[in-house]
């Protein structure tokens, strides 16, 4: 369901968080889920405005009960220290309303006061938390790229996310089964642990679409950072690719078994074959295509 656009990104609420939110309003809790919605939308608010300030473009945002998942078109302008500022700005922000609605003397219900202060208070430090979707997650990818590469990055951020929603999912079960308190808690779980599955079952496209944007990236600039790294003609392309770093051009110096230099690659030239070719390409398929032409 689309519900409009927030500093020009078109923001969309999940069809599962639209179908809880109808629960809430059918149970009369229609304005605790009003308050979330404001909040959220707030929150990914500061996200969107940070992103243009950074220059980066964000296709879609895609609402849930902790945020927001957002779909950039560009991810070669998405270097580590900008994404680390855009995930931070929606926490920030969700955690200075609660501070502001906490302690300045405003004129406001106290019942809707106090759930102001709590669910901004909620979604703020859950969104710290380091498991993708949350920022934190964000945060983790982003410190974690330039040493591990995009792809062991994502995937690590994304597996901290699952085993976080079943940690949530099973203290939930725990505190419905004691008290009949932890509903809440088993929704939210359930949430990020299919949000943090999607973003690792997607992290192939996402990864190509952010290698072949490099090339576009380095004919703007005219010039990109590169990183060598020496391999035998037998590797798989797709192992290689692994180690790309988001703000680095991949060179690949091409060696046989007696180590003797047969050839060099561009990362672009690695990213085409395998397009073409499939992931069980090696560097020797790529050298041999060459060859014939």
């Amino acid at each position: 369901m689309r519900l409009g656009k927030i500093s020009g990104v078109q923001v969309k609420l999940n069809p599962l968080f639209l179908l809880l939110c109808l629960t809430y309003v059918y149970l009369g809790l229609a304005r605790e889920i009003l308050v979330i919605l404001g909040s959220l939308l707030v929150h990914e608010t500061a996200h969107g405005l940070m992103a243009k300030i950074m220059g980066l473009k964000i296709a879609e945002i895609d609402l849930f009960p902790f945020g927001g998942q957002a779909k950039i078109e560009d991810f070669t302008g998405l270097d580590p220290e900008k994404e680390i500022y855009v995930a931070l700005a929606g926490p920030l922000i969700s955690l200075s309303m609660a501070a502001a609605f906490y302690f300045l003397p405003l004129r406001m219900d106290p019942l809707n006061l106090d759930m102001l202060v709590k669910v901004n208070l909620l979604l703020g430090c859950l969104n710290l938390l380091p498991a993708l979707p949350l920022d934190g997650g964000r945060v983790l990818r982003a410190l974690l790229s330039p040493y591990r590469g995009y792809k062991k990055a994502t995937r690590t951020a994304a597996l901290t996310g699952e085993i976080l929603g079943g940690l949530m999912i099973v203290g939930g079960a725990y505190l419905t089964w004691t008290s009949l308190s932890g509903i809440n808690f088993i929704i939210l779980g359930v949430f990020l642990f299919w949000a943090a599955r999607r973003e690792s079952k997607f992290l192939v496209y996402a990864f190509m679409r952010f290698l072949v944007h490099k090339k576009g990236e380095l004919a703007r600039k005219g010039f990109l950072s590169s990183r060598q790294v020496v391999s035998m003609e037998n590797a798989l392309i797709k192992n290689i690719l692994d180690s790309s770093q988001p703000s680095h051009y991949l060179l690949v110096v091409i060696v046989d078994e007696e180590h003797r230099v047969v050839g060099m690659r561009s990362e672009a030239e690695l990213i085409e074959c395998l397009f073409e070719k499939g992931p069980r390409v090696t560097l020797a398929s790529l050298l041999s295509g060459h060859k014939k032409t």
